[in-house]
């Protein structure tokens, strides 16, 4: 494990890049968004994920590359919500009219602090403030990433002293094959249902099923088929967890 000092953002805050190894894999963590900029297998040249070479790339990036994103994913419609008979207003940073991935601010543009490190794995961790992009509570944030068994793992915890929606996800892009190209990358997704979405990609009332749609990934088939922006419903209650994903490259790469 090794960190190293990066260029400053425009704005001067301060970036670093922790390089972890470990499980046949070899990876790059900044600290800036907790993004994972880079992944390969030991030995090889080819990048598992996109990333940017220079961190304030980052700041104009639209798709949250590599990032862990909250405190809320996805997108919560008007940029408001009721919690506890009270209205909180929202960052409106989509469409000006609906939050993504908590606001302009979100965790995934925020510099976390490195709170623990060994050679295949890092901790970091983030304070989003009562208030901060109208979420209520302060939300404490751990994340860690460790390279182990050739594979990426990610465990984020959070913990809030008022009721507040939270939902963190990494955002990462994982491109298997030479030239970052994904259309042929075969996916499985172990869902029998989805949520449809509106014309602004905000989910409508219930779910439906995979059956006959684009989004029926039950069989192994290549992604490149349709375009989605879509939440996969793994379960209708709470189960043991299983392996609910998989995705593999024309290089048997997975």
């Amino acid at each position: 494990m090794s960190v190293s000092d990066l260029a400053p953002l425009p704005d001067g805050r301060l970036v670093r890049a922790v390089t972890l190894r470990g499980g046949g894999l070899r990876a790059t963590v900044l600290t800036f968004g907790a993004i994972v900029r880079d992944l390969r297998l030991e030995g090889e040249d080819q990048p598992l994920v996109l990333g940017c070479a220079d961190p304030a790339a980052y700041l104009d990036c639209a798709q949250h590359m590599g990032a862990i994103v909250g405190r809320f994913a996805n997108r919560i419609g008007g940029a408001g919500f009721e919690l506890d008979g009270r209205r909180h207003d929202t960052d409106p940073n989509f469409l000006g009219r609906h939050t993504l991935h908590g606001g302009t601010e979100g965790a995934g543009g925020q510099v976390w602090a490195i709170e623990d490190a060994a050679p295949d794995r890092v901790t970091m961790g983030l304070l989003l403030a009562d208030g901060h992009m109208g979420f209520p509570g302060n939300l404490t944030i751990r994340a860690t990433i460790a390279v182990q068994d050739r594979a990426l793992a990610i465990e984020m915890q959070a913990r809030t002293d008022a009721a507040t929606p939270c939902s963190l996800a990494h955002h990462g892009y994982f491109a298997l094959d030479p030239g970052g190209d994904i259309r042929d990358q075969h996916l499985w997704i172990d869902a029998d249902s989805y949520l449809p979405v509106d014309g602004d990609l905000i989910p409508l009332p219930g779910i439906a099923p995979v059956e006959g749609t684009d989004f029926d990934f039950r069989s192994p088939r290549p992604i490149g088929a349709a375009g989605y922006d879509h939440n996969f419903c793994l379960s209708r209650s709470a189960v043991p967890l299983r392996p609910v994903a998989r995705l593999t490259g024309r290089s048997g790469w997975a």
